[in-house]
């Protein structure tokens, strides 16, 4: 079968990608391959949480996906943000966000690893989408009329249109010749699931200080996922703990509002680092989520970015399709780039501008943390304003996340 898109990368950006091009509820699907390095038998067992938006689940609900990953999805209904490093009963909350009973919550948080098999599911509902796994990308070649991307196997496929969505160490983005720009933030954010002896009532908490962000999202059950900023040398620190000296250590950072924790699975941690790419395009190639851009998780929009991308991308191959043009050529793919580039590093420099504006121990600012913070939460407008933009909801949307299908 000849393909209209390859897409390198199996992870939720990339398989988000294939089901707005191909899922089984478009009436007119492309063919589409997505090779990854890893096997696709197999979804690996992952508790961390991450930040489904509502604009990401409205794309969700019209592909098809969303009744089986509702189960495992826990609403944010409240956030309470704080500033400060202190004790828990030290940090007064500052900021409080409640989402009313009649509408729906402006975030969900969802294990990577339910989300991961979600999608599967779907892909695999699909008889448009082909799955590669073991395909390690080895080459990148432009031919005429379609590009082509070789494993380390030697194997091959080529398409009218190729699309990166392998991470921030992208090796397409590399292949292409695309250039990024980085800022190190010097931090190290540990990311793992807890259980918990109370109930978090669907609330998340926030909590900055200099050393960095410490987010508590609510999971089903008395569960929740941890986000723990803070210095690249404290964190390696904490990771060289034994499970009871770490549980230990998190208990006092997070104070006894959730009762007794205990830290379930495995930790992970990642450098905190900003990167954007100096074009989202190339001939014949198209950079999707952290391939793209890479953002300080401080509002947790990351993965959602990479689902606008998704969804802004089918939108430009529909109407290329119904223009008559090339899906991978010129007029497409500066459509696309103009749509994407622009937001995201806007999108980008905000994140960057309140880390740096937390990540900072000068009392003037301390201050005028908390008297900010505190304006904010007595004037509603503003508060809907924020909420509004942590749903992702916006008339400028892509079709797919304001509940359509592309056409």
């Amino acid at each position: 079968m000849k393909k209209d898109v390859i897409i390198v990368g199996g992870g939720p950006n990339g398989l988000g990608l294939a089901l707005a091009l191909a899922g089984r509820k478009l009436a007119r699907p492309l063919a589409v391959t997505v090779v990854d390095a890893r096997s696709f038998a197999t979804t690996p067992h992952d508790p961390r949480g991450t930040a489904i938006t509502r604009s990401t689940q409205n794309m969700f609900e019209v592909l098809g996906l969303w009744p089986t990953l509702a189960p495992d999805a826990a609403e944010m209904r409240n956030i309470i943000v704080t500033n400060g490093k202190g004790s828990h009963q030290d940090r007064p909350s500052l900021l409080r966000f409640a989402t009313d009973d009649s509408q729906k919550a402006a975030s969900t948080i969802v294990e990577n690893g339910k989300l991961n098999a979600a999608l599967l599911h779907e892909v695999l509902q699909s008889p448009m989408i082909e799955l590669v796994g073991g395909f390690s990308v080895a080459d990148v070649r432009m031919l005429t009329g379609k590009i082509e991307v070789i494993s380390k196997q030697g194997e091959k496929h080529s398409s009218a249109l190729l699309v990166a969505a392998d991470g921030r160490h992208s090796a397409v983005r590399e292949h292409r010749g695309i250039p990024v720009s980085k800022q190190d933030y010097g931090q190290t954010a540990l990311s793992f699931s807890i259980g918990h002896t109370e109930p978090h009532n669907n609330t998340a908490e926030e909590h900055f200080s200099p050393d960095g962000v410490f987010a508590v999202l609510p999971l089903v059950g008395k569960r929740s996922s941890i986000i723990w900023g803070t210095s690249t040398g404290e964190a390696a620190r904490l990771m060289s703990l034994d499970d009871k000296a770490f549980a230990d250590a998190l208990q006092v950072r997070m104070g006894h509002r959730l009762g007794e924790v205990h830290v379930e699975g495995t930790r992970g941690s990642y450098p905190l680092v900003m990167q954007i790419a100096e074009s989202f395009i190339a001939p014949r190639t198209a950079l999707l989520g952290d391939a793209a851009h890479a953002i300080h998780p401080l509002a947790g929009l990351g993965l959602n970015l990479g689902f606008k991308d998704a969804a802004a991308l089918a939108d430009c191959l529909a109407q290329a399709i119904a223009r008559g043009e090339d899906l991978g050529g010129p007029a497409m793919l500066e459509r696309y780039q103009v749509r994407r580039r622009f937001d995201t590093t806007m999108t980008a420099m905000m994140m960057d501008v309140i880390n740096t504006f937390f990540a900072n121990d000068n009392r003037v600012l301390s201050a005028l943390r908390s008297t900010g913070l505190r304006l904010v939460d007595q004037f509603q407008p503003a508060k809907s304003f924020l909420m509004q933009q942590a749903a992702g909801l916006s008339e400028d949307n892509p079709r797919l996340l304001r509940g359509l299908l592309p056409g």
